[in-house]
């Protein structure tokens, strides 16, 4: 009677869980063609507050043994006049990341305040950007940065498939070359 009553409470809390997702993260996933999996895992990162030292970065995403075939990143960050923004988001599979080419969003960007930029994430097995696992926040500039209100980062990620953990450099330590800025 009472494995009975436990296994009611665990299914309850469980349904539970599946009523109030968290607004940080969600996931969803279902099996594809060709060994990719269709997922739909949403990162949102609030940065205000937060402090990225010089020349660090903070790592955000990690799809490791599976690469990122479809994906996207969008970053609200400081930026001047110009709309540009010293701040970096490096792809790639640690510790090979490079800086993504970011698309600016004129219409939801204040220059000289705060910028909305994307990006789309595609692995492929050649080419410039390869293999997508990782996703960071790099501030190659020389001074720490403390992020104020309405700085955020979002990533999404559609479908990804297996093969990532036979490139070669998939493990290790990230290491990023000062020459990503």
């Amino acid at each position: 009677m009472t494995i009975g009553l436990a296994a009611i409470i665990i299914t309850t809390m469980g349904s539970a869980s599946i009523l109030f997702p968290s607004m940080i993260q969600h996931s969803y996933a279902q099996e594809s063609s060709e060994n990719n999996t269709i997922v739909r895992d949403s990162q949102t990162i609030l940065l205000e507050g937060k402090t990225v030292p010089a020349k660090d970065y903070i790592h955000l995403y990690d799809a490791t043994p599976y690469m990122i075939k479809v994906g996207h990143v969008a970053v609200k960050l400081p930026c001047d006049g110009q709309s540009e923004t010293p701040y970096k988001i490096l792809i790639g599979q640690a510790p090979n990341m490079i800086p993504a080419e970011f698309e600016l969003i004129k219409e939801l960007s204040k220059p000289g305040e705060m910028c909305l930029y994307h990006v789309d994430l595609e692995s492929t097995m050649q080419g410039e950007h390869g293999i997508i696992t990782d996703v960071a926040l790099q501030n190659p500039t020389d001074q720490d940065v403390k992020f104020g209100p309405t700085a955020t980062i979002v990533i999404g990620v559609d479908e990804i498939m297996p093969g990532a953990e036979e490139e070669e450099g998939a493990m290790g330590n990230m290491t990023m070359d000062n020459n990503t800025s």
